[in-house]
């Protein structure tokens, strides 16, 4: 892999209603295809050889929108558990006005920790891909740990839907 391009996905459902979606899977708004179709016209300009995606719903829709748009084979996108989104147990389906991502509040989040550990899991998978420019199509919270991995400023701040990033 020469270079690394992350896309988080385009506006869910459940970002549209401010309800935390973690690992619940909830499909794009007409607003978030849209975002896709704008982020696969960035990403024809990058010669794009593979596109792995997390396998929920409106991850692997947002991949395969892209897909389409650069003309990489549909059926060629790879999936990944290890590119979900932070599972937030028992705080998945709240109001993100009502509660915060508090591991205390609600034991069952996945740790930033253990989310951690995941992203280089998967940053070490995706270094094997033999490809040379790869996309990841993944989520908000995932990409901030993969982010930091590979030394990628967020400012602290989710990437926005559905724009891609050159992270390598």
């Amino acid at each position: 892999m020469t270079h690394l391009y992350f896309c988080r996905h385009g506006q869910s459902e459940l970002n549209l209603r401010g309800i935390y979606a973690g690992q619940t899977d909830t499909p794009l708004t007409d607003r978030g295809r849209s975002q896709a179709h704008t982020a696969g016209l960035q990403a024809s300009l990058l010669g794009i050889d593979l596109i792995v995606a997390s396998p929920l719903a409106r991850a692997l829709e947002t991949a395969t929108i892209i897909a389409e748009q650069v003309g990489y084979p549909v059926a060629d996108i790879l999936t990944n558990d290890l590119l979900k989104e932070r599972s937030l147990g028992s705080l998945e389906g709240k109001s993100w006005q009502d509660y915060a991502e508090d591991e205390q509040l609600f034991p069952d989040i996945e740790s930033l920790e253990h989310l951690g550990g995941r992203a280089q899991q998967a940053l070490n998978y995706l270094r094997t891909l033999t490809a040379a420019n790869v996309l990841v199509v993944g989520h908000g919270s995932f990409a901030l740990a993969l982010c930091e991995l590979v030394g990628y400023d967020t400012g602290g701040q989710e990437l926005p839907n559905a724009h891609v990033v050159q992270l390598i």
